[in-house]
């Protein structure tokens, strides 16, 4: 017995969280670099968790990502909204960006398929809650937390089950979320945060030709091509931007879309 403890990575995924999310009370002069450290690793630390090759593992590293996700979520939001409160106790904005990036790491595939458990008032596995709460914080002053919530939003649109992407709501608060971000003059990361939102939205469509598209994926283009003009004009417009990193999104965005009818 040598007497090493050994720790699961949802335990350290937590112990992290614990560091990141202290509470002001115990705060010391100095901490707040050190709580958002702590944060941003453990995004980094979240996001090391790819699937990989075989049917088999990947369902099973959905699985726990998915009980992950229950694990760690809950506080995340939680400490995100309490951050919105206009006192000295609130949560400082690079903190709360730092839990949004958490959280955009933290979404699983398929997110919001059958069987989930509710939650009351807020379901945390419901995309189009968790799509609402990031779309109610880009108007934020903070531009670091309107990059942030806007790149929560790609993220769970690139993973959310696909039956959500098959209704006008959810397209329309994507494109909505986008167009805001867009008018965002001062800060092109939070311009190229809004593209990145558009990309995630056409790419679940597929590269597939429409006649060799399967359904789900001709459904979802179907919700989508009503606004393709709209997502077009923004695209072209963005084509302009003075960023490099904007052109080269919105170059993306064009390109998803050559085939499309």
């Amino acid at each position: 017995n040598t007497g090493v403890q050994s720790i699961s990575f949802s335990g350290f995924c937590r112990l992290i969280l614990d560091q990141g999310l202290k509470s002001p009370s115990q705060d010391t002069e100095g901490i707040l670099p050190y709580r958002a450290a702590a944060l941003s690793n453990l995004s980094n630390l979240l996001q090391s968790l790819v699937s990989a090759k075989g049917r088999f593992v990947s369902d099973y590293m959905i699985v726990y990502k998915r009980n992950l996700y229950h694990q760690l979520a809950p506080r995340l939001f939680s400490s995100i909204s309490d951050g919105q409160s206009k006192n000295d106790k609130s949560m400082p904005p690079l903190l709360v960006a730092n839990a949004l990036e958490c959280l955009a790491s933290l979404i699983y595939d398929s997110i919001g398929d059958p069987g989930l458990s509710k939650e009351q008032n807020f379901n945390y596995s419901d995309p189009m809650d968790c799509l609402n709460f990031f779309v109610g914080l880009s108007g934020n002053s903070a531009w670091t937390i309107r990059q942030m919530s806007t790149l929560a939003a790609s993220s769970l649109v690139a993973k959310m089950a696909t039956k959500y992407l098959q209704k006008n709501e959810a397209i329309k608060v994507c494109l909505d979320c986008a167009t805001k971000a867009l008018k965002d003059r001062k800060f092109w990361k939070v311009r190229q945060a809004g593209l990145d939102l558009i990309l995630s939205l056409v790419s679940r469509v597929g590269k597939q030709r429409v006649s060799e598209a399967d359904s789900e994926n001709r459904l979802i283009m179907e919700s989508i091509l009503p606004y393709k003009e709209k997502i077009l004009h923004i695209t072209r417009a963005s084509l302009l931007d003075s960023e490099a990193h904007v052109t080269a999104t919105a170059s993306k965005i064009s390109l998803a879309m050559t085939w499309w009818p």
